[in-house]
């Protein structure tokens, strides 16, 4: 796997062997951190899912002032611990269940959250629905869920809306924003 953009590009990190991973594509990734453009820099970045911890290195390699990365598996946690080593990042790691960690994050803490889950889980929607109970998201900070191409998200939301999806073959990026960012 490679860092696509900034100080990084080019650098390869370790992809952990025999676990399931399904790391975003180069190309998903690349649209994405144009769509962002200045955002990333200097922002606060959280990775929801972090599997490989390719986003999130690819945050930090484009100006990200922080990361936060959350990860169930330990041995994938320890194997971004040392991709971050290996290029000279640092972030905060944790381990555990993203239901348990995100109601414990300080309110209004993220510029932007991205999260990856699970194609043919229901996470996407737990992710916001959780955000949207408990707002780690800055007032003109974005959230970003990588799914299923046409993923139906809750429409009750109160906090947060969804302002934009691209599709890209069958994978859809939505982004959505607080209410009060207008």
């Amino acid at each position: 796997m490679i860092i696509t953009g900034g100080e990084a590009r080019g650098r390869r990190i370790a992809s952990p062997e025999g676990l399931s991973v399904r790391p975003t594509s180069s190309k998903i990734r690349q649209a994405l951190f144009n769509i962002l453009g200045a955002r990333v820099v200097g922002a606060n970045f959280l990775d929801i899912f972090a599997g490989s911890g390719l986003m999130g290195l690819e945050a930090l390699s484009r100006g990200a002032e922080s990361l936060t990365s959350i990860e169930e598996s330990r041995k994938l946690v320890d194997a971004i611990a040392t991709n971050m080593r290996s290029i000279g990042y640092q972030a905060s790691l944790m381990t555990g269940d993203f239901r348990r960690i995100l109601p414990r994050l300080p309110l209004d803490s993220f510029d932007i959250i991205f999260a990856d889950p699970p194609y043919k889980s229901p996470f996407a929607s737990t992710v916001t629905r959780t955000i949207d109970g408990h707002c780690i998201l800055k007032p003109d900070g974005r959230l970003v869920i990588e799914h299923v191409r046409d993923y139906v998200f809750p429409k009750d939301l109160q906090l947060i809306e969804r302002i934009d999806t691209r599709d890209y073959g069958q994978t859809g990026i939505s982004f959505f924003q607080r209410r009060d960012a207008h």
